[in-house]
């Protein structure tokens, strides 16, 4: 088989449904993540036709939407044991490819990485022939870290290349004929030409020319949707079609001959490919094994799991106190607050990736006489350390935390193994700890 980048783009366009198929099929008997990884084929396909794997350091965010990396690179006749023992992971590990640059489960990493080897590639003098890659989803910008990163980036200018996977349309929407036409050029080197040429110019002109010049380009930036990222330092490519291999290629290989930061926005359907998948079905991103034809789980007999249990617990609670309140970080379904926060929208809140304020904010509830239940899975719950100290246990705060998939929880792997709350939650003073055995003792308690 021809190398990626010798292929044609109907070649490619082949090659991203024949691995969307074998995702599909695969996630369908083991498994998996499986929207997030069939609506981010195309980019992935890209970024290997434009980057260098053998050199170029390829991040991931999370990494549970690498599937297609995983097959571009060595593991294709044994992705059949995806999530398996001794298989192949759900996420990115060095341990497990040379092409796996860093192991990844938590989000809002991937921009931090992208800038430690961005610093590494300058002092070991390699900018000629590296930068990083970094893949990040739309939802994970909801986290804190992700503007720490691009407030140091944006300062030091370190040539990084940030390709934001938007499958929600949350950040934005095409504004009409005009911001189609501007983002399009973005993506040329005409555009970035005129505009390096453009910042020169401006040093040499009188003040009052230079202050109507800057105007007129943050006039410009308003009618598109790259303002923010422009006004950090870092430029902007987009929005662009994210399912379109050629303007994907030509975006990415704009941005990689910048040598600065640049982030490229492209916007993807979740599930694309999968008919009962397509669009955002939250059901559809972490799945157990199906039925292809009909979309319908195989049942495999398990009974009511301890997190169903506790959401109808809390739900009794919330009933019975008004002062019963509650959070998760992104998590809603997979903790049982789905229903809560459906029937109680002024009590219970899903606050995105961001378990420090979901901390924190209950924290304050808790002073003003609520009874906050703040319900984190165990691997996450590791990301508010400080708050749980400084924000709960210091005051000795009357809250309770709900510690999902605690211990060890099958196939996700070491970075979503509960296997430290224990030991990292006894030591804290005025931290209490508790597993009910049974749904009994869950309801009791």
């Amino acid at each position: 088989m021809k190398k990626i980048n010798e292929q044609s783009i109907e070649e490619l366009n082949i090659y991203c449904d024949t691995i969307r198929k074998k995702i599909i099929q695969t996630v369908s008997k083991n498994g998996g993540h499986l929207s997030s990884n069939v609506g981010a084929v195309e980019l992935i396909v890209a970024m290997h036709y434009v980057f260098d794997i053998e050199n170029d350091p390829f991040i991931f965010d999370v990494s549970h939407q690498s599937y297609t990396h995983k097959l571009i690179t060595d593991r294709w006749d044994n992705f059949d044991s995806l999530r398996e023992f001794n298989g192949i992971s759900g996420y990115t590990r060095p341990d497990e490819s040379p092409y796996d640059y860093f192991v990844a489960g938590h989000s809002s990493t991937s921009i931090s990485l992208a800038v430690g080897a961005a610093k590494a590639i300058a002092l070991k003098k390699e900018q000629s022939t590296r930068v990083p890659i970094a893949l990040i989803g739309d939802g994970s910008l909801s986290a804190g870290m992700v503007y720490e990163a691009l407030n140091e980036l944006g300062d030091r200018r370190y040539p990084v290349v940030i390709l934001l996977n938007d499958n929600k349309m949350s950040i934005s929407k095409p504004i009409g004929a005009i911001s189609k036409f501007l983002s399009q050029a973005m993506a040329g080197n005409f555009y970035q030409k005129i505009k390096k040429i453009t910042e020169q110019i401006l040093q040499y002109l009188p003040e009052s020319a230079t202050y109507m010049a800057k105007k007129f380009e943050e006039s410009l930036k308003l009618i598109t949707p790259g303002m923010l990222f422009e006004e950090l330092g870092v430029d902007y490519i987009g929005p662009i079609d994210g399912h379109n291999l050629e303007s994907l290629i030509k975006a990415m290989q704009a941005a990689k001959n910048l040598k600065k930061p640049v982030i490229i926005h492209a916007q993807t359907l979740k599930g694309k490919g999968y008919e009962m998948a397509e669009g955002y079905y939250e059901k559809w991103h972490g799945v157990g094994p199906f039925d292809v034809a009909s979309g319908e789980a195989i049942k495999n007999g398990a009974s009511k799991n301890a997190t169903a249990m506790y959401s109808e617990a809390l739900l009794a609670l919330a009933r019975k106190y008004e002062n019963v309140v509650g959070v998760t970080a992104a998590m809603p379904s997979g903790t049982g607050l789905s229903k809560l926060i459906q029937l109680y929208p002024n009590r219970f809140w899903d606050v995105a990736i961001a378990e420090q304020h979901a901390v924190t904010s209950m924290c304050a509830m808790a002073k003003e006489g609520f009874k906050p239940f703040i319900t984190i899975y165990s691997t996450f719950l590791q990301r508010a350390y400080d708050q749980i100290i400084h924000d709960a246990c210091i005051m000795n705060l009357d809250v309770v935390f709900a510690i999902d998939r605690a211990g060890i929880v099958g196939e996700d792997g070491e970075t979503h193994q509960g296997a430290f709350d224990i030991s990292f939650l006894s030591a804290i003073p005025n931290m209490s700890l508790m597993a009910p055995r049974d749904e009994k003792e869950c309801m009791k308690h």
